[in-house]
């Protein structure tokens, strides 16, 4: 047998696998300091756990050393939760399980995988040090609200996975794995700002929910606001996230040009969303203050706290509504890039603009690098698309949402996108 005991990488292991247990045994000594209670399990203890997970790894020639290992140890703590439970009316397995989980630990770091090991111990800290406020996020669950997330995993993990994720059309345009990819996104941005708005707020969990999904798809963003503010026609609340939306969807695309342009396109189109981000972002913040004061009026009159009261906190009819509406763009799309020249280019552009202007200027900058379109034509089809997906905006809105909204973002979309006009045309008189 070889110098296994005393090579470096198995005192390195060692030494992390008792780190990661001493660390979740702090938690669990703070934990019994805090609450005057006794517990069996402390820093000693899951530092040594932890060891013994990574030390039954050392010898290669045993493989199944450790779940030799494991089974004694549930033997012992088997035997410390039957103590625990009859004689001390101690009730609970979280401790049991974190010892068992923090022994896996050690294991992982004597196989050479320090990475998840550290991950679950991050979890595992996180589950004790917030026990208490993950049970009353478990305890306010409704039975609509579990019903709506068991829907979006249906939706998502039973139906997405088994769609084919190549085209399946003629022209390369329909992927049936994408398109429902955007229901669920859709349906899944209403249900993040539900329980945004339930835990956090309606003041910040719409804000919330409208960037963080703006980041991936602005216009998703804008068909579930303005869906979820039909339920709401006296708010405002959700014409600011549309709005974060907008500006959201600006700052992603200048950095797209910034970042994969080259000079003479970043000199020519990027003042146009950078432009557009600060005029939206301003209205945003304009009627966020406007909304502020609805509340505070709201409150005056009914003396408590004004509440968004949302039906339900998923909804997938909508979303796939707009799922159809994406298939028909894309066919058109698809028709105009085969039938039509430079003209084509633009129409596409515009087009690509109702659903999403990524894509377009993805596909322009790498047409430009490879020389197959002038940079005029790419210029022209990057500002084309900006515009429409901004401008598109006040038509979802005004389909699926309420006047109030409507009249909001069509306010704050136009000042945006005459911004955004005139300092393209003073560019060029530059």
């Amino acid at each position: 047998m070889e110098n296994w005991f005393v090579s470096d990488s198995s005192i390195t292991a060692l030494l992390l696998a008792c780190a990661l247990g001493g660390f979740l045994g702090i938690r669990r000594e703070i934990h019994a300091r805090e609450n005057k209670v006794e517990s069996f399990i402390g820093f000693r203890t899951m530092m040594l756990i932890s060891a013994f997970g990574a030390v039954s790894t050392f010898i290669p020639e045993l493989p199944w050393l450790p779940a030799l290992f494991f089974v004694g140890l549930m033997v012992l703590i088997s035997v410390s939760y039957a103590y625990g439970s009859f004689k001390q009316n101690l009730i609970g397995l979280t401790t049991e399980i974190s010892s068992f989980m923090i022994f896996w630990v050690g294991v992982l770091v004597g196989l050479g995988q320090p990475v998840i090991a550290i991950l679950i111990t991050l979890l595992l800290a996180g589950v004790n040090a917030y026990r208490d406020q993950i049970r009353n996020f478990a305890g306010a669950i409704s039975q609509p609200e579990w019903d709506g997330a068991l829907q979006l995993l249906f939706f998502s993990g039973a139906i997405l996975p088994f769609l084919p994720n190549e085209a399946i059309d003629p022209w390369g345009m329909l992927v049936p794995f994408k398109i429902w990819l955007l229901v669920v996104f859709i349906s899944g941005i209403g249900f993040l700002g539900y329980f945004l708005t339930k835990y956090i707020g309606v003041k910040g969990g719409i804000p919330a929910a409208a960037f963080l999904g703006a980041i991936v798809s602005s216009t998703a963003v804008t068909t579930s606001m303005a869906e979820q503010s039909k339920r709401a026609p006296g708010s405002s609340i959700f014409a600011v996230g549309i709005m974060i939306g907008v500006a959201t969807m600006q700052v992603r695309v200048a950095i797209t040009i910034a970042l994969l342009g080259s000079v003479e396109i970043v000199r020519q189109t990027l003042v146009l969303p950078l432009v557009m981000a600060l005029i939206s972002a301003l209205f945003a913040y304009l009627f966020f203050r406007y909304s502020l004061k609805e509340i505070e009026i709201e409150q005056t009159k009914k003396n408590a706290k004004t509440e968004l009261r949302l039906a339900s906190p998923f909804e997938i009819i909508p979303a796939i509504k707009f799922g159809g509406l994406f298939v028909l763009v894309l066919l058109a799309l698809a028709l105009a890039q085969r039938y039509f020249g430079n003209t084509g280019v633009y129409i596409a552009a515009a087009l690509s603009g109702f659903v999403d202007v990524d894509a377009i200027i993805l596909s322009s900058l790498e047409s430009l690098n490879l020389g197959e379109l002038s940079l005029k034509t790419v210029s022209v089809a990057i500002m084309i698309a900006i515009m429409v997906n901004t401008l598109v905006k006040i038509l979802y809105t005004a389909v699926l949402g309420n006047k109030k909204t409507t009249k909001m973002v069509a306010l704050g979309v136009s000042c945006t996108l005459f911004s955004g006009l005139l300092s393209v045309l003073l560019l060029s008189q530059i």
